[in-house]
């Protein structure tokens, strides 16, 4: 204890009889620090938080992981690039085949990406220029929202693609049989004839034996007349072989226009599918929400003058008392050697 005691105040008065050396030195290294302060080149920071919105759920990732995920991506380090120019503004030759690593290692000791406890993302940036720094933030907030918007849509392409096809098929299938009905009825006159014989038919049966009651003359005259506008109409056949087709090929034609209903019904839910699908493709979304946007900083955060010349003076001073306290160990070891 005793010796350990004799040790302290032996460096104590080391420390005392240097006194002057090492004020003078710590004085020295505060005012370099000083004025070292005033040269560098000041640090700005902004910052940001934002939350995740618009995503899909995928594998057992959160909302807030994907988006990690997007922006810690070499894509939003590209689109930086190419959007704020960083090749340039960082210094660095991009004719070299190693440039783009460089820039991205920049880039990364720009820019820091953190995951909240409140499940939101912060953004914080550094650079030497104000503009810069704030620029940073934004166009890493524009960059993930175009990087997931691209995988959006690139992802919605295919669906759209998919449901065409099919809406195609649909509209095919409707289109022929479309076409069946419209030569079944051009060579039959199904269709035509059938609904202007509806009512003449009706009457007809009135003109059976017991079918109507009171005919009259006219009603008679007016069932001709309704058969002979029906010939006229269809030159090529007589009135009796148009109710013969109407019998051989009604049930058919009655068919295949169930058939079409269906088809059509089929291609309007393949349609409203299809435009559903390219609405959503060509959707303009965004998938950030702001919770605190990014400032352009008035005061650089460094230098701090007073903090560099505080460390500057502390270190120097330590070194100082390092110096003189083992400087006579160092000088009695020097003389040993010299004097071998």
């Amino acid at each position: 204890m005793e010796a350990m005691l004799n040790n302290n105040l032996s460096i104590f008065r080391k420390i005392f009889k240097a006194r002057k050396h090492i004020v003078i030195a710590t004085l020295t290294a505060m005012i370099f620090g000083l004025l070292y302060s005033f040269i560098i080149k000041p640090v700005y920071i902004s910052t940001a938080s934002i939350y995740p919105a618009n995503l899909g759920l995928y594998s057992q990732e959160s909302q807030t992981e994907q988006m990690l995920q997007f922006l810690e991506s070499n894509e939003i380090k590209l689109y930086l690039t190419e959007k704020l120019k960083l090749s340039r503004h960082y210094k660095i030759d991009s004719t070299k085949n190693d440039h783009l690593q460089k820039l991205y290692d920049v880039i990364d000791s720009k820019i820091k990406i953190f995951k909240t406890k409140y499940e939101s993302i912060e953004i914080k940036a550094y650079d030497n220029t104000a503009d810069t720094v704030q620029l940073l933030v934004i166009e890493t907030i524009n960059g993930v929202n175009w990087l997931i918007e691209k995988e959006h849509r690139e992802k919605y392409l295919e669906t759209v693609k998919n449901s065409q096809i099919y809406l195609n098929y649909k509209k095919h299938e409707a289109d022929s049989t479309q076409l069946l009905l419209n030569e079944l009825n051009k060579k039959y006159s199904v269709l035509n004839v059938g609904i202007q014989l509806k009512d003449a038919a009706k009457n007809q049966y009135k003109m059976q034996p017991g079918g109507g009651k009171n005919n009259s003359l006219a009603e008679l005259i007016s069932i001709s007349e309704q058969l002979g506008v029906i010939e006229k109409e269809n030159k090529s056949s007589k009135v009796s072989q148009l109710f013969t087709n109407i019998n051989n090929y009604s049930l058919e034609y009655g068919k295949l226009n169930t058939y079409f209903g269906d088809q059509v019904n089929s291609w309007v839910l393949a349609n409203n599918e299809y435009q559903k699908n390219l609405s959503e493709y060509l959707r303009k979304n965004t998938f950030t929400v702001m919770a605190s946007s990014p400032l352009k900083p008035t005061a650089p955060s460094w230098p701090k003058h007073w903090v560099v010349m505080l460390i500057s003076a502390l270190t120097m001073f330590i070194i100082s008392c390092l110096y003189f306290i083992f400087i006579d160990n160092i000088k009695k070891v020097y003389a040993e050697v010299t004097k071998e």
